[in-house]
């Protein structure tokens, strides 16, 4: 084996080479580097807005909402909030209504909130919540997502119109009911769920609408097993006519999607180390071709037609192995010094990669996840291994006598 890897280091790194088939060579591996390179970065961008997606939905959004399907509530909240894994509970009651400015009107999702709760439920509507109990002397009083309130072109301390959708009979006909509110606060998450938001207190949703809550808003331990919490609350609170939603039906299809467009771009960036594989297929059968007089002597010295098979195999794996190597040292440290990087290049060149007005983010997230890396690794070496088979055999099924013959 000493031997073997001998001639497998000498053919992948000597200087003994022609121009054109070093030229090949350096290609080969500069292909196979900047494949995984590649591949490293961007699954790192999409672990990035995954992460970034999860931490700014998923604290606003309860994990689960808890509906009451019977009028009796009585000890209801109390044996919610008794169940195991539950930690945080949190009355509402939404609906939909349209609300109107002067001549701008636009729709929005009315939740009405308990607001000594509502934090422990959803701690980045926490400023929500403030707002609310600082202007508790107001009646009617309303705080609208800061896009619904750019719509309308109003302020803090404006009123608008709401239409609800509900009709007042009178004896002049039947008309759509409308409710005057003042604005008493905005908020900004950031995130396109909560562009048409608008909170009010609970008890003045509950003389508005005329009915009671709707039911809880919850909170429990693991975010991950709120599917299984709302499967046991839907199990053993069903006769007190309770039915909880986890936030994986609410919000799952978008969570999904992200999934698919990682696992479609890691597919599309692997068939860049797979051209370089390819690229690795020719640059070994050249370097067999141009060896031929050298695989004879080493054949008529003795070696076997494994021994030279492995031979090549070797120098096929040597290569691969510097090319990953390097694109996974770059990869890595490009992946997890990303924002970094392109902060500066925005501040060299003055423009943003990302419009936070548009995209709702403003830097380039990005999260190396160590897993990945080792699968980019594994597979990267197993296409290197299968690409370097056939030249191999090549090389074994050259006849020391026939090469020979007109030396």
């Amino acid at each position: 084996m000493a031997l073997l890897w001998h001639l497998a280091l000498r053919y992948s790194f000597g200087v003994r080479r022609q121009g054109f088939a070093r030229l090949v060579s350096v290609i080969s591996v500069a292909g196979m580097t900047l494949g995984v390179i590649a591949l490293i970065v961007v699954m790192s961008v999409m672990n990035g807005f995954s992460r970034e997606i999860t931490e700014r939905i998923l604290s606003v959004v309860p994990h689960l909402f808890v509906e009451q399907t019977i009028d009796d509530t009585s000890g209801t909240e109390q044996a919610l909030r008794q169940q195991e894994g539950v930690v945080a509970v949190s009355p509402y009651l939404r609906t939909q209504a349209l609300l109107g400015s002067g001549s701008l009107i636009s729709g929005a999702r009315i939740m009405g909130v308990d607001t000594r709760t509502l934090a422990t439920v959803s701690p980045w509507l926490e400023t929500v919540a403030r707002q609310l109990e600082q202007a508790a002397d107001i009646r009617f009083g309303l705080v609208l997502s800061s896009s619904l309130a750019a719509s309308l072109g109003v302020m803090p301390g404006d009123d608008v119109k709401m239409t609800l959708p509900d009709v007042v009979v009178s004896p002049f006909g039947v008309f759509p009911k409308t409710k005057t509110l003042r604005v008493v606060g905005v908020f900004d998450l950031s995130i396109n769920q909560s562009s048409a938001d608008a909170f009010m207190d609970l008890t003045t949703a509950e003389r508005l609408l005329r009915r009671d809550r709707d039911g809880w808003q919850v909170r429990g331990q693991d975010l991950w097993q709120a599917p299984t919490l709302a499967s046991n609350i839907n199990i053993e609170l069903s006769p007190l006519g309770l039915h909880a939603t986890d936030w994986t039906e609410t919000q799952g299809s978008l969570f999904a999607s992200i999934k698919m467009e990682k696992r479609m771009v890691a597919v599309l960036l692997f068939l860049v180390v797979v051209v370089a594989a390819f690229n690795l297929i020719a640059t070994l059968a050249m370097s067999v071709q141009s060896r031929r007089k050298d695989i004879a002597v080493l054949g008529m010295m003795g070696l076997s037609h494994t021994q030279l098979s492995l031979v090549f195999l070797l120098h096929g794996l040597l290569m691969a192995c510097v090319a990953i190597a390097i694109g996974t040292l770059v990869g890595v440290v490009l992946a997890m010094n990303l924002p970094d990087i392109v902060r500066l290049v925005e501040l060299a060149f003055g423009f943003k990669v990302f419009d936070p007005t548009v995209y709702f983010i403003s830097d380039l997230p990005s999260h190396l996840l160590w897993s990945d890396v080792f699968w980019v690794v594994t597979i990267a070496l197993l296409l290197s291994i299968l690409a370097s088979i056939y030249p191999a055999l090549r090389a074994a099924r050259i006849s020391p006598a026939e090469v020979l013959r007109y030396e």
